[in-house]
């Protein structure tokens, strides 16, 4: 810088009050480059979560039931009775486990929480009902597979002679 120039009084006062005004709008700069990297870093989070839950669904994995005839359906095929005795069995040692236990009471806490400590909004209790709908869509699987009767097979008719 010149000499003279940062001698004048006027320059000083200006100079000085620059920096001072330079401050806020130098902080204001940083606080918006903080929060633009934070919106791309949530924007990546949401990104990475919605992926993760809309992963391609395996439809081998998929379990229904004909209400009508009271037949399951394993990935859109009918279940023999030799793979269903297995699921039932597998069904009736998951719900006595303790991992059972935490995969219910863990999503059944986070709903509560939703509805009833943050639901001040509609989407915190919807929010808050899906979690409870998850759950009892598990529930309903579990249940079903557990409560499974095999078919008992057709006795012999007699045979009538002449």
């Amino acid at each position: 810088m010149i000499k003279w120039l940062s001698k004048l009084p006027l320059f000083k006062a200006v100079y000085r009050q620059g920096g001072i005004d330079s401050f806020p709008l130098a902080q204001k700069d940083i606080l918006e480059t903080m929060r633009d990297d934070l919106d791309k870093q949530a924007e990546e989070l949401a990104k990475k979560k919605l992926n993760d839950l809309l992963s391609p669904v395996d439809l081998q994995h998929i379990v229904t039931i004909n209400k009508q005839t009271g037949v399951i359906y394993l990935g859109g095929a009918r279940a023999d009775d030799g793979e269903l005795g297995n699921l039932k069995n597998e069904a009736e040692y998951l719900v006595q486990t303790r991992l059972w236990k935490l995969l219910i009471e863990t999503p059944k806490s986070l709903a509560e929480k939703e509805i009833f400590i943050a639901g001040e909004n509609l989407d915190a209790i919807k929010k808050g009902r899906s979690i409870l709908y998850t759950l009892s869509s598990q529930r309903n699987v579990v249940e079903l597979l557990k409560n499974y009767q095999p078919k008992k097979p057709l006795a012999p008719t007699a045979q009538v002679s002449v």
